[in-house]
């Protein structure tokens, strides 16, 4: 007589697995939180630069005045649009757990690709700071158009 052999793992294999990856899973997460929190500030900061491209490139090529504002007052955090008159280029969503200061409330390309101010600063940093040294960043908007992120310390 012949006896068939069972492949796979039996129940006790399968929650002792699962409880091993369990602790690791409990030990890494707090470890990865100033991480993610770099990573919110970096995509932002990138947010704010690509919307400066595409508001100088869209004044350019209508060669007329676009206007970038935040979505609610001077809140920068809860999103922005990059408008022609009434015409809506682009709606940014927003950012959730990140405070963006801007230096004005608003700010606009002439036809030419030129800031009809003489620039705007952004200071972008995480709401729920962790770690020793949060990563905070300076977006600064030169009157060409040209953007420059530097590295600042966190208020």
């Amino acid at each position: 007589m012949r006896t068939s052999r069972s492949h796979g793992f039996t129940l006790v294999e399968m929650l002792v697995t699962l409880a091993i990856f369990a602790v690791l899973l409990m030990i890494a997460i707090p470890s990865m939180r100033p991480f993610l929190q770099s990573q919110s500030v970096k995509n932002a900061s990138m947010d704010l630069v690509s919307t400066v491209a595409l508001a100088r490139s869209e004044a350019i090529k209508r060669n007329t005045t676009v206007d970038v504002k935040a979505t609610s007052a001077a809140d920068w955090s809860l999103g922005w649009v990059i408008s022609q008159g009434t015409n809506v280029i682009r709606k940014q969503g927003s950012l959730g757990n990140i405070a963006i200061t801007p230096s004005s409330g608003s700010f606009s390309f002439d036809g030419n690709g030129r800031m009809t101010s003489t620039g705007a600063t952004f200071a972008i940093a995480p709401v729920n700071k962790t770690g020793s040294q949060p990563l905070c960043l300076s977006v600064t908007v030169g009157a060409t158009g040209r953007t420059e992120s530097t590295k600042v310390s966190c208020p």
